[in-house]
């Protein structure tokens, strides 16, 4: 996965440039005293972790490649008289469980051991890493996963060329590649292919490996570094992956310059006094990790890491994880998710993995924005939220990915599935399961949040200003002299409307309307002539295509426009309305805007007239697109209506 990689190239190369050279020799004092740091990273248990922190196996796989590239023996860094290679031995099987790109990783650390990878630990690592190669040569379903089945291949010498042929199909126009077929290109899963490429036997003067170069010169930021995708900022690791990826490519990264800025030199003055590296100019961020990624890239050495050999590899993390000293001392906390399982949160969480939009947005909300690792396809607010790593969609979770990303906390919900959060947490990962199925709910819901993060404060605030403005609407109606019909309609081919038992049919009541369909029970099918029969005083309609914010309002036409709805009364009379999807069926801190504006649409001469309410961006919908796909979904329980 692009975001937790380290990486490794089989090249050096040196140039002298205003007197710095590339690579450097593992004796240079830059390496020697990042070697130093990592030195003071081991733990007891032989593995890696930051000062005062629990060992950490992507910490502690990432020394280890540096530890290698830079030709030294990991037998002999000890602590106690138990080894780095003792943490591997003793815990790799728990440490591996059953991801692709973690069996990749693990043959890859085991062949750079000179350990055997089909016995290790008495496990057999490398059969287990071939099971997951299709007949295509795809290992797994995404390209991260193919490339790190590629290391792991190579590093075992064994045959990859019908993977190569495969991963070289994955080539985007641009030259590029992406996390999965299809996806935006981007410079971690760019460069991590172009050295499977190089590992797998492909020439570096190649059309392919000519392509990906290019797509890495078009993306190096002013500053000289390179990105992980999208508008993130230039940050050490995706500067060594870029680096490992062109010696790879048998060319000097010194000469890679951007505004008079090299991708070494942009590299080097991220070092500290004490030899680590951080993650950007302004963050520090998992300092031993970074400092194993730069440790390989300065040694110009790709994967995989072989002894004697020179194929390094790179560990990629985020700068949401932050120095917490200046926050007060964490006490274990525990809580009773909406599934009644009580979870401890033995740490501070400053890993946080979001499993639905409406989480997301409660996170955001808190502040805790920073922390957040990643989230869904569809977590598309606030805007900052679409920036960070996805994991895939509810009840299709990527759980490699998830795992990858090393997260303290995770937030499920109901529609994530309970074999999804079941098998989350059989990998150890500490999972707070959420669903908010009704307005009193979500401020339940913001509470237990702010109790599991240690924003208790934060969610005191946000709740209490939500269930003021409810107060103000609930105060307002009850001066209305009627209470109108309505109808909240999701899709229209066919007409599915929110019965009773849903958060839409709350929000009707506070706002003061009677639903129309109160009679139904959850989403239900409604034939026309009901609709025509029923004949409410005011229509709402989900915006774009019903559970997305996209600018072709399908369902707001469709009722504007069918000829046999031209004598509803809310239409004659202008009541047909279009309320922001994303607003109205989550139920997190905007649902106040939706009560909002469904009580400015069904009591305009109370409220005044609908006020604009931030929604989604039509590229990054936080529904399937088109209802088609929706349509089981509902049947089931529409379960989209609150993630």
């Amino acid at each position: 996965m692009k975001k937790i990689c380290a990486l490794v190239i089989l090249i050096c190369t040196a140039c002298i440039i205003g007197g710095a050279a590339y690579s450097l020799d593992a004796g240079n004092g830059t390496v020697q005293k990042s070697l130093d740091y990592l030195k003071s990273c081991q733990q007891p248990d032989g593995g890696f972790a930051e000062p005062g922190e629990e060992t950490d196996p992507g910490t502690s796989w990432g020394a280890m490649m540096a530890i290698v590239a830079a030709g030294q023996n990991p037998h002999t860094w000890t602590v106690n008289g138990t080894s780095a290679v003792d943490y591997w031995a003793h815990s790799g099987e728990n440490l591996v469980a059953e991801g692709t790109a973690e069996l990749g990783r693990m043959v890859t650390l085991i062949a750079a051991i000179g350990g055997d990878p089909h016995d290790f630990g008495g496990e057999d690592y490398l059969a287990n890493l071939k099971a997951k190669m299709k007949p295509s040569g795809q290992f797994g379903d995404f390209i991260y996963t193919t490339y790190w089945g590629i290391f792991g291949l190579a590093a075992a010498d064994e045959d990859t060329s019908k993977s190569l042929a495969w991963l070289k199909d994955q080539q985007n126009e641009d030259g590029g590649f992406g996390w999965m077929p299809d996806a935006e290109s981007d410079c971690d899963d760019t460069a991590a292919s172009m050295m499977a490429m190089i590992a797998a036997g492909e020439p570096q003067d190649s059309p392919a490996m000519k392509k990906a170069l290019g797509y890495l010169r078009d993306a190096q930021m002013d500053d000289g570094g390179f990105n992980y995708g999208g508008s993130s900022t230039s940050n050490v690791a995706s500067a060594a992956w870029v680096m490992q990826a062109i010696a790879a490519a048998g060319d000097d990264p010194l000469t890679w310059t951007e505004n008079g800025r090299d991708v070494v030199t942009y590299l080097t003055d991220l070092q500290q006094a004490d030899g680590s590296f951080t993650w950007t100019v302004q963050v520090t961020d998992s300092p031993c990790q970074m400092t194993a990624s730069a440790v390989l890239a300065l040694l110009g050495q790709p994967y995989p890491v072989l002894p004697n050999k020179v194929t390094p590899v790179l560990v990629w993390q985020s700068e949401e994880t932050k120095s917490n000293s200046a926050v007060d001392p964490w006490t274990p906390v525990t809580v009773t998710d909406d599934f009644g399982e009580e979870v401890t949160i033995a740490t501070r969480p400053m890993r946080i993995i979001s499993l639905s939009p409406a989480n997301t947005e409660i996170i955001f909300a808190l502040g805790l924005g920073d922390r957040v690792v990643g989230v869904t396809d569809y977590c598309n607010y606030p805007e900052e939220a679409t920036e960070k790593p996805k994991v895939g969609g509810f009840s299709t979770v990527n759980i490699e990915r998830v795992v990858a990303e090393k997260p303290d906390l995770v937030f499920a919900s109901v529609g994530n599935t309970e074999e999804v959060v079941t098998h989350l947490r059989k990998l150890g990962l500490t999972v707070v399961t959420i669903n908010p199925d009704s307005v009193q709910g979500s401020l339940h819901d913001i509470k237990l949040v702010g109790r599991a993060t240690g924003t208790d404060a934060e969610a005191e605030a946000l709740t209490s200003s939500m269930q003021e403005r409810i107060d103000a609407v609930t105060e307002t109606v009850k001066s209305a002299s009627d209470r109108p019909t309505v109808m909240h309609v999701v899709w229209y081919d066919p007409v599915w409307v929110s019965g009773n038992n849903t958060f839409q049919d709350e929000l009707i009541e506070i706002a003061g309307g009677v639903n129309a369909f109160s009679d139904l029970e959850g989403w239900q099918i409604v034939t026309l002539e009901k609709v025509l029969t029923t004949d409410p005083d005011v229509i709402l309609v989900n915006s774009g295509t019903g559970m997305d914010g996209g600018e072709n309002d399908l369902i707001y036409r469709y009722f504007a426009d069918e000829p046999r709805f031209q004598d509803l009364k809310a239409v004659k009379e202008g009541r047909l309305y279009i309320v922001p999807s994303d607003v109205i069926d989550r139920g997190g801190p905007r649902i106040v805007d939706a009560i909002d504006a469904v009580a400015a649409d069904i009591h305009p001469d109370h409220f005044g007239a609908e006020e604009d309410i931030p929604t989604s961006s039509s590229t990054q919908s936080p529904g399937f697109g088109t209802f088609a796909a929706l349509a089981g979904v509902l049947g089931a329980a529409l379960l989209l209506r609150k993630m």
